[in-house]
């Protein structure tokens, strides 16, 4: 008996659609929720590191620390990364098969901004190139977050040895 791959009904493909947006959004708040806890434990090893009254093997251990934390969140935002590309990949897959138009499906908007990045507290508005969408992304801040706190960490380490 040759085995039949049973095409997908509509209802399937909505109901991997809902699935797939569903999965993305909770990637997305769990991406910022690494970041903001991040940003709360940095806080509290800096708050050890610069006491008087902290050990040396103690001030010594801390920036490791950071340096690690930083390290481990940093690759977490490469795998979420990965996981929203993968995602957004599926998604406009979906949105074809669905045949959604191009103004209304969210994978669709995520992947063509029709409004560029505006600088904050003016009306300028950045053009909408590779650069532009590169530069101004919550990935490269991210990057950027983890990147320069852990910098920091290595400086403190060399300062403080």
């Amino acid at each position: 008996m040759a085995d039949k791959q049973a095409s997908a009904t509509g209802e399937d493909l909505r109901a991997t659609y809902a699935a797939v947006v569903d999965y993305h959004n909770n990637l997305v708040q769990v991406r910022f929720t690494v970041a903001g806890l991040f940003l709360a434990a940095n806080g509290f090893l800096a708050a050890g590191f610069f006491q008087s009254c902290v050990s040396s093997p103690t001030r010594a251990a801390l920036p490791i620390l950071g340096i690690v934390l930083a390290a481990i969140c940093w690759l977490l935002e490469v795998r979420t990364y990965q996981l929203l590309d993968n995602l957004g990949a599926q998604g406009l897959e979906l949105e074809g098969s669905l045949g959604l138009d191009k103004s209304l499906g969210f994978f669709s908007l995520l992947a063509h901004q029709p409004i560029g990045p505006r600088l904050l507290l003016t009306r300028l508005r950045l053009p909408t190139n590779r650069g532009v969408r590169y530069f101004v992304s919550h990935s490269f801040g991210l990057g950027l977050l983890y990147t320069l706190i852990a910098l920091f960490w290595l400086a403190m380490l060399i300062v403080r040895a």
